[in-house]
């Protein structure tokens, strides 16, 4: 299914840019009148209603709030319409930046984002808020199995949201200027292949190991500011053995630490004080979310 774009993007040059990227069969992108100033405000929620996009990239401009009022207009009329901004003239502050997720932006991205990155961050925008617009099922009336609906519904979409705006807010402003590298240690390929293709659509640079011997090697040279463990290795080490030998046998590397496990039962014996855990996950799986996995990820990107 082809998808419209409205892209309101002041520069030229970074404006074409931002077509190209978006140049093929998934998107017809049309571009539009720059808000560049809060008096435009009124002509640019007109020029959006009149174009009737499935999404608006957009300048960010903090003047009077003007690019969040454009937001709000077509925020209160329902789901729709969504926008990501664009922080071309890079003034944007964390609590404006905050207020905007707030009020419904879907991202807010530098003008120096990569071709996949921008494809990526597009793509959950259109994709991620359309499995909610047409609510969700209620039981069938001759008594089959009933789908997620009510204060379940609103929940989970309160959730999906929060861990939306967490990854955003991490991974598509410029909060930290070190490195986003990542070791991924499972002894299963299957694994390791799944976390490096879905961290590397975040940005992140991925080291991956096998083994307990050589993701120890590993963090000492490469240095990851987030490692990823499996809480079960064949070797007969656990992630909690791997967290130890890094952070409490004189070979520490400052590192946020994050341990998964496919049983929920482990969860109070990971996360107990001492262990030097920062976070336990339950693993992704392509029939799971893998939100919150990437926020405890990101997570890691504040220390």
């Amino acid at each position: 299914m082809t998808a419209s774009v409205l892209l309101l993007i002041d520069d030229q040059q970074l404006r074409d840019k931002l077509t190209g990227y978006l140049a093929g069969d998934r998107f017809v992108v049309t571009q539009g009148q720059a808000l560049t100033s809060s008096s435009q405000v009124a002509a640019t929620i007109a020029q959006i209603a009149a174009a009737n996009p499935n999404l608006v990239i957009m300048d960010y401009l903090g003047e009077d709030e003007a690019s969040v009022k454009v937001l709000q207009s077509f925020v209160d009329l329902g789901p729709g319409v969504d926008f990501i901004f664009v922080d071309s003239a890079r003034q944007a502050e964390p609590d404006k930046i905050m207020l905007a997720f707030n009020e419904g932006v879907r991202a807010f991205l530098s003008p120096d984002i990569s071709a996949v990155g921008l494809v990526n961050y597009v793509t959950r925008a259109l994709e991620g808020p359309a499995r909610f617009r047409g609510g969700f099922a209620r039981p069938d009336s001759d008594g089959g199995s009933p789908s997620l609906g009510g204060d379940s519904h609103g929940r989970l979409r309160s959730r999906l949201d929060s861990s939306l705006k967490l990854i955003a807010y991490l991974l598509s402003t410029p909060l930290n200027a070190q490195p986003r590298k990542t070791l991924v240690l499972s002894d299963s390929p299957y694994q390791r292949e799944l976390l490096r293709k879905h961290l590397e659509d975040h940005n992140f640079t991925v080291l991956t190991a096998a083994n307990f011997d050589d993701a120890v090697t590993l963090t000492l040279t490469e240095k990851p500011r987030t490692i990823i463990s499996d809480y079960t290795l064949d070797d007969g080490k656990t992630g909690l053995d791997f967290c130890q030998a890094l952070k409490f046998a004189n070979k520490y590397t400052p590192c946020y630490f994050v341990v998964c496990t496919a049983n929920m039962d482990k969860f109070s014996e990971i996360m107990t004080p001492g262990n030097g855990v920062d976070d336990c996950v339950l693993k992704p799986s392509p029939t799971s979310s893998l939100n919150e996995f990437l926020a405890s990820v990101a997570a890691g990107l504040l220390l």
